[in-house]
């Protein structure tokens, strides 16, 4: 049974043209020619192939005698929908992302099967494509342009192959930092304010726990 048998209010915009359309006793025929399009053009409307443009809405509800704002207020096909800029972030899970300790992080290096969840401090929700996540409060001068005081920076550790340039959390002599990565030659470069910090040359590659990926300024 279909919304209209039914006596449900159409939800998608083809469903709500097809309702107008049938309550006027309007073919597809008769609205093709008095919006200006073919007949095929408004079949893919009401089967949600593609949506009808802003403009020709407007002419559709005035051929249809409804409200512009009632038709346009039916939800998008899916096709069309994709073709938002943001349809693909949107798409994306969110993930409770586990908050944990510099300490805690350390030893996700030597076992990355291991669960930060169980050492979590707190949550915070992060929209990701990345499935193995975990999240640190950075207070490190040597990284205060890119990551001021108080920043939390999301780490997948599931990635330990940065691109030239991105930010990882590695393991030299103590706890862990985070530096960006530079290829040619190897080095671990700071973002600092200070000239107190500068690049660390590598003759291999430095351990590394996981890349950055995103960081949140907290307030």
């Amino acid at each position: 049974m279909t919304e209209i048998e039914s006596g449900l209010e159409p939800v998608s915009l083809g469903d709500r043209i097809r309702d107008a359309r049938k309550k006027g006793g309007i073919s597809q025929v008769d609205l093709a020619k008095r919006v200006g399009v073919t007949q095929p053009a408004v079949a893919n409307w009401e089967s949600g192939v593609h949506d009808p443009r802003r403009l020709m809405i407007a002419k559709i509800a005035d051929a249809l005698e409804v409200s512009p704002d009632w038709l346009a207020g039916g939800a998008r096909s899916s096709a069309e929908a994709d073709k938002h800029p943001a349809a693909a972030y949107i798409r994306r899970p969110i993930q409770h992302t586990p908050l944990i300790s510099f300490a805690e992080a350390a030893k996700l290096y030597a076992n990355p099967d291991g669960d930060p969840h169980a050492v979590a401090q707190d949550y915070i929700p992060v929209t990701t494509s990345a499935e193995k996540l975990f999240a640190l409060f950075v207070d490190d001068e040597a990284v205060n342009l890119a990551f001021p005081k108080e920043t939390l920076v999301v780490i997948d550790y599931s990635d330990r192959k940065p691109a030239d340039g991105a930010f990882g959390l590695f393991l030299l002599d103590g706890p862990p930092v985070i530096r960006r990565w530079r290829a040619h030659p190897m080095r671990l470069e700071p973002a600092s304010s200070s000239a107190a910090y500068g690049p660390i040359h590598l003759e291999a590659p430095a351990p590394i726990i996981g890349c950055v990926r995103v960081s949140i300024r907290v307030h």
